[in-house]
């Protein structure tokens, strides 16, 4: 009924490199179509039909109803994959989905809004029910892949900056400590020959 993998190492769990346990998330795969060529990946904007329920009662959904009133308001999903953008639970629910492919993920409170919740919205320890139907995928465009590329030069000048001034510091340690060394090896042989 569940597909649940043993664990899986997500970044998304709170704290970097925290082991989110996919088996404390339910999820239902309701519909996988036949064919899957392209599944959703880090990096990706996915984009769902959904409903969104709180403690099993339904809250929010993206679907029309037919009222020209309560529709005016009906978006898509929009989950970006790897950007925290969301709650860990659903981004996690979420991976590796096919266009077309149709899941109900009850997400946990730790894995949600917390034990505290969100004050008039969202009550203390709710378990979140998401029914989620993939209808597209957006891949990384250049311009997201071109500043994550300048973000990575950064960071690497920068420790290597880092590494250049603390071998630097270590170079002229070791100069300080053979010039003391000499020195007092000179001032030895000095007084040894004052007589």
């Amino acid at each position: 009924m569940f597909e649940q993998n043993p664990t899986i190492l997500d970044q998304t769990a709170g704290q970097a490199g925290a082991f989110l346990l996919q088996s404390e998330l339910k999820i239902d795969v309701l519909h996988v179509p036949e064919d899957c060529e392209k599944k959703g990946q880090n990096g990706d904007t996915l984009i769902f039909d959904y409903e969104a329920g709180i403690n099993g009662e339904i809250i929010e959904s993206s679907k029309m109803t037919g009222n020209e009133e309560e529709d005016q308001d009906k978006e898509p999903l929009v989950v970006p994959i790897g950007r925290k953008a969301v709650i860990p639970g659903l981004e996690s629910g979420v991976q590796q989905m096919c266009i077309g492919e149709k899941r109900k993920i009850v997400i946990p409170p730790h894995l949600a809004f917390g034990a505290k919740g969100v004050p008039g919205v969202v009550p203390e320890n709710a378990y979140i029910t998401f029914v989620v139907e993939l209808t597209e995928i957006v891949p990384k465009g250049w311009g997201e892949w071109y500043v994550e590329m300048v973000w990575m030069a950064c960071y690497v000048s920068f420790l290597g900056g880092i590494i250049a001034i603390m071998y630097q510091k270590v170079q002229e340690r070791k100069l300080d400590r053979k010039k003391k060394k000499t020195r007092t090896d000179y001032d030895d042989y000095e007084n040894d020959h004052e007589d």
